[in-house]
């Protein structure tokens, strides 16, 4: 696996027929086994649970018809005591080990049942110097676009397969690619001051969702549930090593 990529966000996400007989606190019981740290909670919004987890925060939210597991960075300390840094977990090898290792058994275990789609979703970064770098380092991944003075990029591409778990299954294999440009500015508490302006923070930025067909209706197979999932993250993985490929 390419040690390139750090991890900003990795995410389960699973489509249940019967939504409402979801109960989050069950779910969260049966997955996690601690209580969580902060519980959030929007009546017919969302519902949602946060603990600590690995290098990160692991958060379970419940809205609408889907139901996420996110594994996001840690809120950013005292601004004024630390330079602002990427929201960046950890590499992605690492990062996807932790997160992936409570997840196989749930996807076998008896509580998932009536799931019509399934998705694995990521956010990833390369830090650079420049936009110029960056620019060189997603032409190893965009070979057929030439990015030379190139500003303001953006790029996003669908390229669908066949599932080879299950032959009946198709898979969107969405990747959005792109230079990420950010600084960040204080205002001080004296309007008549000048604002603090941290350093500008660049990287290479690339958004995966690999998921099953959006128009499927009937549950995906129980027993292959794991299979599919492992499948789902393999081809993430296998964009984020050899690009936008067919």
């Amino acid at each position: 696996m390419s040690t390139k990529w750090q991890v900003e966000t990795l995410r389960i996400t699973v489509f249940p027929s019967e939504i409402a007989e979801v109960s989050v606190a069950k779910l969260w019981d049966s997955v996690i086994g601690r209580d969580p740290d902060e519980i959030r909670f929007q009546r017919g919004k969302i519902d949602a649970r946060e603990v600590e987890f690995g290098n990160g925060r692991l958060v379970l939210a419940k809205q609408d018809d889907r139901i996420d597991w996110l594994y996001l960075s840690k809120p950013a300390g005292d601004l004024d005591s630390e330079r602002l840094q990427l929201p960046i977990i950890g590499n992605l090898e690492g990062e996807l080990k932790t997160f992936t290792a409570w997840a196989n058994p749930w996807f076998e275990s008896s509580d998932m049942h009536s799931i019509t789609r399934l998705a694995f979703g990521a956010v990833l970064l390369i830090p650079v110097k420049s936009v110029e770098e960056g620019n060189s380092v997603l032409s190893d991944f965009l070979p057929n676009m030439n990015l030379r003075n190139v500003r303001d990029f953006n790029y996003q591409g669908n390229r669908r397969r066949q599932s080879r778990v299950d032959s009946g299954i198709v898979i969107n294999r969405l990747s959005k690619w792109n230079v990420y440009s950010g600084q960040l500015m204080k205002l001080a508490a004296n309007p008549m001051q000048a604002p603090q302006v941290y350093d500008p923070k660049i990287a290479c930025r690339l958004e995966l969702d690999i998921n099953t067909f959006q128009e499927r209706r009937e549950p995906l197979p129980t027993r292959k549930l794991s299979k599919m999932f492992k499948e789902l993250v393999k081809l993430g993985i296998e964009i984020s090593e050899k690009g936008d490929i067919p």
